[in-house]
């Protein structure tokens, strides 16, 4: 006869940059249950202390559940006889900073791309990268000439600049020519030394103590782990491009996880305490979704992307087709992230997303307020609109991302979340902007994609949990996170036509109820209404060549019976085109705008601002789904590939030599390096 499982009672914690997210979990009729849940304002870096957010947000929870957790400013532990207390705390945390990265790699737009890519795996920021093609080229067209230094000795001079948490070395083909990435390992390392003058003015070299990972031709390792000699923190991989086609970023992105979580995240959980209060280690939030969006695909059988746009940072979780895919933008957001996304989007970008004149001026300045304020909550309409402009910029930078490692990713689950899609008033508002950034082609799906709002936060909190209680955090999740705000099923159309002409017609037969139909047109988004509660089965009639998902153009679709559930919104149909392009002309995009935000119900009223001034806007630019190019890796429009570089370099060899000659052995007055 087996033992019953014990259950216990947890507090789990979110410690963001801005807010601190708590839940209460117990056992309830023998599962796991959600009991409570309460945010307090808080930021860690201002606050330099964790401890009053986390107070607070459980003495909130308190009043919710009449559950005493708190005694004497203290989290009452273990869980008392008589219900109160917990048996433990469990932490999350997004706010332990961003891991900066140097990257050097052999070509910039292979080797160094998929580096790029790789580093997304956790909270990271690229400060630099330097490619070995890039020297090539600039040597090409005389630009290191005109300098009066060589590439090399610019690109140590760079690098002896930049404070940065690691660096990444790649390129070669496996089994090619490995000289190039030698060179590599000898620039990084001579841009990891410095000259410092000690109290009886002797010069003492000392040399960076920051993690390097090797993950290039595996030919190369003695050679570059012989130019690295003097790094203690040097750790090989597998080639993360073995060959030009074959792109291998799961050893990479597991050792970049690795050194954040045990340096970064560890060091956050030293400096506030957080580990003397939990039995469990301190996990990246970002961590916690994967899992979660991991698990969901296996248990559901199904793709799925999560989403979650915070203050400081923005994600993307990708589990499709057994292929796993994170891509965390670190430092941009919604808050404290607004200057990257800025300095990465542009105003204009956010300011074409508004249905109402504003300055690039007095957009920018709001902007910037609300970087410095976060925590402050929109107070008017118009601050809404910037705030969730904001996000629709913010998700399609991940996303972007994502499409560049998977051009034909498939999903057919999304879970949203973070505070400014929690907290919009109507959830017409976060579906539109969710549509508006990820824009579904419905080639993800065969017809309809299912839209989730994570209203409680639960996905970080099922996902830490899962660390250590496993059980605990399936059942959570079944229980709990399904049933939290299923926000709308969608349907995209495919196909072109004149914006008013009808581009399909939808009916949904509800169970037990009445039967609507609704015509769309091209250029138009719409809704049937179908409550949670209920079921329905969804009738698809579209017009000569506008098909759905992989169907037929003109055929006839049906779900199955009573296969649609009810949600917030019901069934949202989508003919506004894909790729999304707003109207060039401002009042065309603004009554366009106003229109959506009217069909999903978000606004009831006639536009009531004055018309956008065609003379003030700027062309409105078009999203694209390439990512942009690493710093540095294009010079021209020719292509320069790893083999090419790796016959090409030779001429550079002599300029290494020299430089490595003019790291002196230290002596009295003199400096790092001296010219020959």
């Amino acid at each position: 006869m087996s033992l019953p499982i014990a259950l216990h009672a947890f507090l789990v914690v979110d410690i963001g940059s801005t807010m601190t997210h708590a839940w209460l979990v117990d056992a309830v009729d023998g599962e796991t249950r959600l009991i409570g849940y309460a945010e307090a304002p808080g930021s860690v870096a201002a606050m330099g202390d964790a401890t009053p957010a986390i107070i607070e947000a459980a003495q909130r929870i308190e009043e919710q559940t009449g559950r005493r957790l708190i005694d004497n400013n203290t989290l009452l532990t273990p869980k008392q006889a008589e219900g109160d207390g917990v048996d433990g705390i469990l932490f999350c945390s997004s706010a332990a900073g961003v891991m900066s990265l140097i990257i050097a790699a052999v070509a910039g737009d292979i080797s160094a791309r998929s580096a790029h890519r790789a580093v997304r795996a956790t909270y990271t920021r690229v400060l630099q990268t330097i490619t070995l093609d890039d020297a090539v080229r600039q040597d090409q067209v005389g630009v290191m000439a005109d300098s009066g230094m060589t590439w090399i000795e610019r690109q140590v001079q760079t690098l002896l600049g930049v404070q940065a948490d690691g660096v990444v070395i790649v390129g070669g083909i496996e089994g090619g020519a490995h000289d190039a990435l030698i060179r590599l390992a000898h620039i990084v390392g001579l841009a990891s030394q410095s000259v410092q003058i000690d109290t009886k003015g002797e010069q003492m070299r000392s040399v960076a103590r920051r993690p390097i990972i090797f993950a290039g031709n595996s030919y190369a390792r003695d050679g570059v782990a012989a130019a690295l000699a003097d790094y203690p923190d040097l750790t090989m991989v597998d080639n993360l491009r073995p060959t030009l086609d074959t792109e291998r970023l799961d050893p990479v992105r597991r050792e970049i996880v690795r050194i954040y979580n045990e340096q970064i995240v560890a060091r956050f959980a030293r400096t506030f305490g957080l580990q003397r209060m939990s039995r469990a280690p301190v996990y990246a939030s970002c961590d916690a979704a994967g899992v979660m969006t991991r698990f969901i695909a296996e248990a559901a059988q199904c793709n799925v992307l999560t989403l979650d746009v915070g203050s400081l940072h923005t994600t993307a979780h990708l589990c499709s087709q057994d292929r796993y895919i994170p891509v965390v933008s670190g430092g941009v957001g919604c808050g404290y992230g607004i200057g990257a996304l800025l300095a990465q989007r542009g105003a204009n970008a956010i300011r074409r997303w508004l249905p109402f004149p504003i300055s690039e001026r007095d957009l920018v300045h709001w902007l910037l307020n609300k970087m410095l304020r976060p925590h402050i909550p929109p107070l008017t309409r118009e601050e809404l609109l910037i705030e969730h402009a904001v996000a629709r910029e913010a998700l399609s930078c991940v996303l972007e991302a994502l499409l560049d490692e998977w051009s034909d990713a498939r999903y057919d689950r999304v879970f949203v979340g973070g505070g400014v899609l929690r907290h919009a008033p109507h959830p017409g508002l976060a579906v539109l902007t969710v549509l508006d950034a990820l824009q579904p082609t419905s080639r993800e799906n065969v017809m309809a994609l299912d839209l989730h709002l994570d209203s409680l936060g639960l996905m970080n909190a099922c996902g830490t949990l899962a660390f250590s209680e496993p059980d605990a955090a399936l059942t959570l999740f079944e229980r709990d996170l399904l049933g939290n705000t299923p926000l709308a099923t969608v349907i995209t159309t495919l196909g072109d036509g004149r914006a008013g002409e009808m581009a399909v017609e939808a009916e949904l037969r509800v169970e037990g109820g009445a039967t609507r139909t609704v015509h769309v047109a091209h250029g138009e988004i719409a809704r049937l209404s179908l409550s949670p509660d209920r079921h329905g089965t969804l009738t698809l009639r579209p017009a000569a060549g506008v098909r759905i998902g992989r169907n037929a153009p003109g055929a006839e679709v049906a779900s199955e019976l009573a296969g649609i559930r009810g949600s917030a919104l019901g069934v949202v149909i989508d003919a506004r085109g894909r790729p999304l392009r707003l109207p060039d002309d401002p009042q065309a995009r603004q009554r366009a705008l106003w229109s959506w935000l009217m069909a999903l119900g978000v606004e009831r009223e006639p536009l009531p601002y004055p018309a956008l001034d065609s003379v003030e806007e700027a062309p409105p630019p078009v999203l694209s789904s390439a990512q942009s190019e690493p710093r540095g890796s294009r010079v021209s429009q020719s292509r320069v590939d790893e083999r090419q570089v790796a016959g090409s370099v030779d001429s550079i060899e002599s300029d290494l030599a020299k430089l490595r000659q003019t790291v002196e052995v230290p002596q009295k007055k003199r400096g790092l390096f001296r010219r020959g």
